[in-house]
């Protein structure tokens, strides 16, 4: 009992601390704040560190304002507790609240930890509609997965990524107009290459680049991988996590071909499947699968293994990797690859987009090959090259190639992921100008 007065130390005080409820807002918490109206049970999910839990105590604030503190109760599954009920019921033995009839608000950190989780929710949530619950929740597939089975119609997911470029400029107190881009060009992108290495709140203002690598290894993966996965799945080899963690890092973009990693580990494909899986549940690793889009299918073969984010790679390898940044700022879910020929990845959402990504700071015609024969064959309209160069739109015969600076394109990254339609209008405004360039 004792841990809960210090969890909710509202119920004494009146009020929320700022350093557990920072004024600064992140992109996801309007939208939390939006279904907080609702009668919906609310799953916030995300990686570590992202700020999940920072997120529910300015919930807690706002609440505050309007509602008796006792009626708002914070629990932290990293708190080992096995009975929803009893500690609903230490909660009232504490307050006086009658949560079976008042309009309470119930924040529950960490939900995955709690043993069948889903059934016990779905419990309180159908016998109590009085009550509000907010969950929180590290880890993806089996988090939703028990949801969608157990709680359909009974919630709604906010996903929250790490800091997006925008972000973290709002956040470390820029003085930056991303407003007029040509003016503060230079100070975006020295901003821009700090950003790339401090994607996480609890990095900002710290300048040490060793510090930052040691926080994101141990806060975050080393956290997932001995912690967080070992709690949830009893059959975990903590070294064979490791071991794919090591080899997909260090090679991203990797295809996945289940018998040769198997028989170069030395276990069985089952086991590499079970382990890979546990991996892509935690957003550690992204699956990138081969789209046909003759027969809108993804193939099952040759699907290829990225980091989740860039800044986990640099965590592990200490290096970031550009196609892993791209990879991450479209959320990328597809590429496509035939008879030879590849497309780095494709951006789905409102037509067929193909993306290539080139390092360099100039790119000939002759490396944007795949990519003019992807457009030709099926009839995309528009083709991205993020590289390392100028923004500029080349016309193609009656199809166009938009050269995106890389920084340019995290500041079209819309809470997780691709703005493509601002995208797509700048280069409208653009086109005219730059559509007599002859060269790439």
């Amino acid at each position: 009992m004792r841990i809960l007065e210090i969890l909710n130390p509202w119920w004494k005080e009146g009020k929320i601390s700022k350093e557990l409820a920072p004024e600064y807002r992140r992109k996801a918490y309007a939208e939390l704040r939006r279904l907080m109206g609702t009668r919906q049970i609310l799953l916030i999910s995300g990686l570590r560190r992202v700020g999940k839990t920072t997120l529910m105590f300015q919930l807690i604030e706002d609440l505050l304002q309007t509602t008796e503190p006792e009626r708002i109760l914070y629990f932290s599954f990293d708190e080992k507790i096995q009975d929803l009920f009893e500690l609903l019921e230490e909660y009232s033995e504490l307050t006086g609240v009658d949560w079976k009839r008042k309009k309470c608000y119930i924040f529950l950190d960490e939900i995955q930890k709690l043993e069948n989780w889903s059934n016990k929710v779905k419990l309180v949530y159908d016998r109590f509609p009085n009550l509000k619950l907010v969950l929180s929740g590290s880890g993806s597939f089996d988090l939703e997965r028990d949801a969608m089975h157990n709680l359909a119609g009974r919630y709604f997911t906010v996903n929250v990524p790490p800091l997006s470029f925008q972000e973290y400029l709002e956040m470390s107190g820029s003085k930056i107009d991303i407003s007029r881009q040509k003016l503060w060009e230079d100070e975006i992108k020295k901003a821009f290459k700090e950003y790339l290495f401090r994607p996480f709140p609890e990095l900002i203002g710290i300048h040490e680049l060793v510090l930052v690598k040691s926080y994101i290894q141990s806060s975050v993966l080393e956290k997932v991988v001995k912690s967080d996965l070992a709690d949830k799945f009893k059959d975990v080899n903590e070294s064979i996590l490791l071991r794919l963690l090591d080899e997909i890092y260090s090679n991203p973009g990797m295809y996945l071909n289940h018998d040769e990693i198997s028989k170069s580990m030395g276990i069985s494909k089952k086991t590499l499947i079970k382990h890979l899986h546990y991996l892509e549940f935690s957003y550690l690793i992204r699956k990138v699968k081969n789209y046909r889009p003759g027969f809108r299918a993804a193939s099952r073969k040759l699907a290829r293994l990225y980091p989740y984010h860039w800044a986990l790679g640099f965590g592990l390898t200490g290096e970031i990797d550009m196609e892993t940044v791209v990879a991450t700022l479209i959320d990328a879910k597809f590429y496509w690859r035939k008879s030879g020929k590849e497309v780095d990845f494709l951006v789905i959402d409102g037509g067929m987009v193909p993306v290539e990504v080139k390092s360099a700071r100039k790119v000939t015609k002759s490396q944007l090959r795949n990519l003019i024969y992807f457009m030709e064959r099926f009839n995309a309209n528009t083709g991205i090259v993020v590289y390392n160069g100028d923004f500029e739109v080349l016309q193609l015969s009656e199809k166009r190639a938009i050269k995106v600076p890389l920084w340019m394109l995290a500041l079209h990254q819309k809470h997780n992921h691709l703005d493509i339609v601002a995208l797509l209008e700048k280069a409208r405004k653009n086109g005219r100008e730059l559509e007599s360039s002859k060269s790439f």
